[in-house]
């Protein structure tokens, strides 16, 4: 592929207001709309692998912290965690991505929080 892309261009797309992105003449994928649905910005809760804790704890942890989570979905992010290094527990604003952070510590769990999701 020749050529290359315009940022002035580029620039002007991402700055678009969400009721001038109808008139678009291209869509915007559907997870950028989903992300950007009021306005805010998404946090991802990391979840950090280390060699202290049970697999079994941390499946615990991640229910206990995170209810809405199913045993299996719990297990994923644990086998993620621990096979990556890291592993994404949820996705929701800044407040309660640092009330769930501090709720892992307080397990003792290492937990960060990471913006831009």
């Amino acid at each position: 592929m020749s050529g290359s892309v315009n940022r002035e261009n580029f620039v002007e797309y991402v700055a678009v207001t969400r009721s001038e992105r109808e008139v678009l003449p291209f869509g915007i994928p559907e997870e950028l709309r989903e992300l950007d649905k009021y306005g805010t910005e998404r946090w991802a809760v990391v979840l950090f692998n280390d060699e202290h804790h049970s697999m079994d704890y941390v499946v615990w942890a991640l229910l206990k912290i995170v209810p809405e989570l199913s045993i299996a979905e719990a297990t994923l992010i644990m086998m993620e965690t621990h096979n990556t290094g890291k592993g994404v527990v949820i996705l929701c604003d800044r407040n309660q991505a640092i009330e769930y952070r501090n709720s892992f510590r307080t397990l003792q769990l290492n937990c960060d929080v990471e913006p831009g999701w």
